[in-house]
């Protein structure tokens, strides 16, 4: 949809942002909350922007367990690779420094994160916050039960 003014003319748009500051921002906003879900005094959030523009961030990943610091059995970094053409372009998801996890899981995590940050792609949407939260999600799924990564007994709590 198009405004105009008597003398000027303003493009409204749902979806990709119009103007590459506007997408800095969005960026921007998705870091502040992630900064302040997870400490980068403990390594939790590592935010590296190198100076061609984008950002790689990490986040350490932990299931939800109510808490109970024993009932956290898996645990993964995620790392989020941004182009300057984000949000138009896909995060590239990664994981590293992972535990509890056997390969299938891994690969089904990272698959289920690629469709996501695809599917948000294609429709211009910042997605950093819903990729970390899917993760979490999907990682306390996975720890509630699962199997056991060197015998691979299942690992259904009581």
């Amino acid at each position: 949809m198009v405004k105009t003014g008597p003398a000027l003319t303003t493009t409204v748009r749902s979806g990709p942002f119009p103007h590459a500051e506007c997408e800095a921002r969005t960026m921007e906003d998705e870091l502040e909350l992630l900064g302040a879900m997870f400490s980068s005094d403990e390594d939790e959030l590592v935010v590296e922007r190198p100076t061609g523009g984008g950002a790689t961030i990490s986040v350490r990943l932990r299931p939800s367990s109510g808490g109970e610091q024993r009932r956290r059995l898996m645990e993964a970094t995620l790392a989020l690779e941004l182009s300057q053409a984000y949000p138009e372009s896909a995060a590239v998801c990664r994981l590293s420094r992972s535990r509890g996890m056997v390969g299938d899981e891994e690969a089904a995590l990272l698959a289920a994160l690629t469709a996501l940050a695809a599917e948000a792609a294609s429709s211009g949407e910042p997605c950093v916050y819903a990729l970390v939260e899917a993760a979490i999600e999907k990682l306390t799924e996975l720890n509630a039960g699962g199997d056991c990564p060197i015998c691979r007994d299942d690992l259904g709590h009581e």
